[in-house]
């Protein structure tokens, strides 16, 4: 068994249910200092490995959307957000990437992961999709075939060389014009509506993706539920255009959490991962009764 085909059988065998490999070529569109050869000098792969969401997990979700149940939102956060996956991820990184040095003599850099991680290196979201695993949605979410975007990504750099996999060249997984649920979900508009601006573009791999770009201070202010309306427990953040000194000024004024593990929570959101329809959506939550449909979750729709 040659040394890919190794390393994709540890990932496996330590839980993960999918494993792909990029060539450093994919990353020549990379922002300086976000290219993997910026942060591991001589790197000529990276691997990614993914973990699927459970489907109890995500059903917390729907239980708060749906029924009002803000108490099982933190079954999300510890299973779904913000601990285990992103946990999960870390250890086998670095087994992997022990795995690659004691083998090898090459050496491997298992990159950051989760919210609770200092610093980003490289962007996985794109590392996935350089990786074969998926495309990118609308919302800029990676999508994968088989769970949509339902899932939990990590990265290792490595100076060893590795054949990669060839890019993700399935169906087309989303078309925003027809669905746009995302953007219907979003509570706070960061999503924005279909055909109404121009794309992100981006060129990996001979491919083109083209995706909305996300307005991080709305995303941020559902996601850490900086108003009551959001969950939260008072109205930090008002601005019906809020920038980033507003959010950094919301932050400020907002309480130290001491219930978990994150100094201020930031799972209170997630529709646009829970909604999203591919990764045959309707036979894992709808048809087996687990939510009533994204109309429920609606919001008045963004103009």
């Amino acid at each position: 068994m040659d040394i890919k085909s190794q390393i994709k059988e540890l990932a496996l065998s330590l839980g993960m249910d999918m494993c792909g490999v990029a060539g450093i070529d994919r990353f020549e569109t990379s922002p300086k200092g976000r290219n993997p050869q910026d942060v591991l000098p001589g790197c000529k792969s990276v691997i990614v490995v993914g973990v699927r969401l459970l489907d109890g997990v995500i059903q917390a979700n729907f239980r708060a959307f749906e029924d009002g149940r803000q108490d099982l939102k933190g079954v999300y956060g510890t299973y779904g957000y913000s601990l285990i996956p992103n946990f999960e991820l870390t250890y086998v990184c670095y087994h992997i990437a022990r795995y690659i040095e004691r083998n090898t003599g090459k050496v491997a850099m298992p990159c950051s992961t989760g919210p609770m991680t200092n610093g980003i290196q490289v962007s996985i979201r794109h590392s996935a999709v350089a990786a074969g695993l998926g495309q990118f949605g609308y919302s800029s979410i990676v999508l994968t075939p088989d769970y949509g975007p339902r899932v939990r990504f990590g990265v290792i750099l490595t100076t060893l060389e590795l054949e990669p996999d060839p890019m993700y060249d399935g169906p087309q997984l989303c078309d925003p014009e027809k669905c746009g649920i995302c953007h219907k979900v979003c509570p706070t508009g960061a999503i924005r509506k279909p055909g109404t601006h121009e794309l992100e573009r981006v060129v990996m791999g001979g491919k083109e993706y083209r995706y909305t770009l996300v307005n991080f201070p709305k995303c941020r202010k559902a996601l850490q539920a900086m108003t009551k309306d959001l969950g939260g427990s008072g109205d930090y953040l008002t601005e019906p255009e809020p920038t980033m000194e507003d959010l950094f000024a919301a932050e400020k004024r907002m309480p130290i959490e001491t219930t978990g593990l994150q100094h201020i929570s930031s799972w209170h959101c997630g529709k646009c991962q829970t909604y999203c329809p591919v990764g045959d959506w309707g036979e894992r939550y709808k048809k087996t009764g687990l939510s009533g449909g994204a109309q429920r979750a609606f919001v008045e729709d963004k103009k």
